[in-house]
């Protein structure tokens, strides 16, 4: 999954070619329309739990990262262009802006948050950054230094062979979804395998609070099945 997902034409903020760029704050997350899942940081798995079920995908490198499952959707998702009343995880809400390698901020073109008219001014008139830009800095770098610490969280499960693929269906009354490609963490290996001294390493990097976390969301899959409506209907879902 590109961490660019939603950007069509992305390219680097310049101060200079940017100077009288504005942002046009939007609750809208119609740019998300077609996703049926987006990346999680295991800063959010908590609060993330309650309205999708965690699971890990595998890349094309072959490496796991979490996802929050939005819908069973091929493409898309129930929840509408405002998301309301649920979680709206970080790599939604960075949207139109993102964080590149080489930490420089990029920004997607065409995203209708961003023009010349109307909205908070990201420069000054001495082209430097304004608060709402620092904001924006700050939120990303917050949420990238959140992704990398995952991706560790991650490779340590696969070291420790912690990760298996999701056994698991959604009935419905005129079909049956069968939940394929994705992973979830054996609960019982995960208390069996790690010694003393990584009990408690992973307890101090949060790893085990993030397992549980997962495990815990894994109870929102009928909620996913619940914003489907009556499509089919909700009483006839069971997972």
């Amino acid at each position: 999954m590109s961490t660019l997902l939603f950007y069509k034409a992305p390219v680097a903020l310049d101060r200079n070619a940017h100077k009288n760029l504005k942002l046009n704050r939007s609750s809208s997350m119609a740019f998300a329309s077609e996703a049926n899942s987006v990346p999680v940081a295991g800063f959010e798995f908590f609060v993330a739990s309650r309205n999708y079920p965690i699971m890990f995908v595998k890349n094309a490198k072959d490496e796991y990262l979490p996802i929050a499952l939005l819908s069973f959707h091929e493409k898309g998702h129930d929840l509408g262009d405002d998301w309301k009343d649920v979680y709206v995880p970080a790599f939604v809400r960075r949207y139109p802006f993102a964080l590149g390698n080489d930490g420089v901020i990029v920004f997607d073109s065409e995203a209708p948050h961003l023009q010349e008219e109307e909205g908070d001014a990201l420069f000054d008139d001495k082209g430097e950054a304004t608060d709402t830009l620092k904001e924006i800095v700050k939120f990303l770098q917050q949420a990238d230094g959140g992704y990398k610490a995952t991706s560790a969280f991650s490779r340590a499960l696969v070291e420790k062979e912690l990760l298996e693929p999701f056994k698991g269906e959604v009935k419905f009354t005129n079909t049956t979804i069968k939940l394929e490609h994705l992973y979830v963490i054996n609960e019982k290996k995960l208390h069996e395998s790690l010694n003393e001294a990584e009990v408690f390493d992973w307890f101090k990097k949060g790893w085990i609070a993030w397992s549980h976390a997962h495990l815990h969301s894994l109870s929102s899959l009928g909620l996913v099945a619940k914003r489907a409506g009556t499509k089919p209907k909700v009483e006839d879902a069971t997972v």
